[in-house]
């Protein structure tokens, strides 16, 4: 496998295309670190090589893409941002840091960076395959400051050169791959409390899985659920929160990448598929995680 991508003498990220040739180059393998020359011929692809002549390093997209994230919000000090859940502010706009660490650690977290606005502090997480699970939120929400997450796997998907403008571009001035994680807007806040707060006359506190699916109930039977329908990726998802804390979710229309995804939380969770109501059933806690990421998702108009 050929290196087609580097790190320079200042440690950013530099594709072959635009390294000088040879030992000219002045950079370092992206994996083990040692030096490489950039072979540049007339008749081989162009790529990077060990000066020691040792074999091409295996180079992780993903650690590629997750890097050259934030090297480019570093260099260019500030990104475009949703609005912050629950202040004044309800447009979009370009925020300026003053200041940006890297992979800071406080106490028992790490963010992939932290900034600052005057003298507010900030966090932003880069998500490419790895994204803050209900455990690291729990930590962000003790810290109580506000933290935005990026979602890259389109990026990563997509047949887009890593580094480019056309990457850059997108991180910083894009907004579809971008949420707030905290604080969680109020009116989502309310819609996964239902999930996440049961009545206590209602659920034994220490409800087990398999007593939490025993209360779904058949369409005529009168239990009380919470209804929900979203859309995503333009199909409907229709979504049943249930009193004993169990999320019932079913995509209205068949969409392969959308039941991958569905798949993988209950992976994650330790969900189950109904074969009866054809749902992807999620329990406490982390049903209420399932709807916090559906609420985030959801691309219903808003009125």
């Amino acid at each position: 496998m050929t290196m087609s991508v580097a790190l320079d003498k200042t440690n950013k990220l530099i594709s072959i295309e635009h390294a000088e040739r040879g030992l000219a180059c002045d950079c370092f393998c992206f994996e083990c670190g040692e030096p490489v020359l950039a072979k540049k011929g007339e008749k081989n692809e162009h790529h990077f090589a060990h000066i020691s002549n040792k074999e091409s390093c295996f180079i992780n997209p993903e650690s590629i893409l997750h890097k050259f994230a934030k090297q480019v919000i570093i260099e260019a000090n500030g990104l475009l941002l949703p609005a912050l859940p629950n202040s004044q502010e309800t447009e979009a706009k370009l925020w300026q840091f003053s200041q940006i660490t890297p992979e800071v650690r406080l106490g028992n977290i790490q963010p992939d960076l932290m900034v600052m606005v005057d003298k507010d502090t900030y966090f932003i997480e880069i998500a490419v395959t790895s994204f803050v699970d209900e455990f690291k939120l729990e930590r962000i929400k003790t810290f109580g400051t506000p933290t935005i997450e990026l979602d890259l796997r389109e990026l990563l998907k997509s047949e887009t050169a890593i580094p480019s403008d056309e990457a850059k571009n997108f991180i910083l001035n894009q907004l579809e791959h971008k949420r707030w994680l905290y604080p969680i807007a109020q009116v989502q806040e309310e819609a996964v409390n239902i999930v996440s707060t049961t009545s206590a006359s209602t659920i034994c506190p220490n409800q087990s899985i398999n007593e939490q699916a025993a209360t779904m109930p058949s369409e005529s039977s009168g239990k009380s659920y919470q209804s929900y329908l979203f859309t995503i990726h333009g199909m409907w998802i229709d979504v049943k929160a249930f009193e004993s804390g169990m999320l019932a979710v079913k995509s209205v229309s068949y969409n392969h990448e959308i039941k991958e995804m569905l798949k993988a939380w209950s992976r994650e969770g330790r969900g189950r598929f109904s074969d009866q109501y054809k749902t992807w059933n999620y329990f406490k806690p982390f049903s209420a995680t399932v709807l916090e990421r559906l609420i985030a998702l959801d691309e219903t108009p808003k009125q």
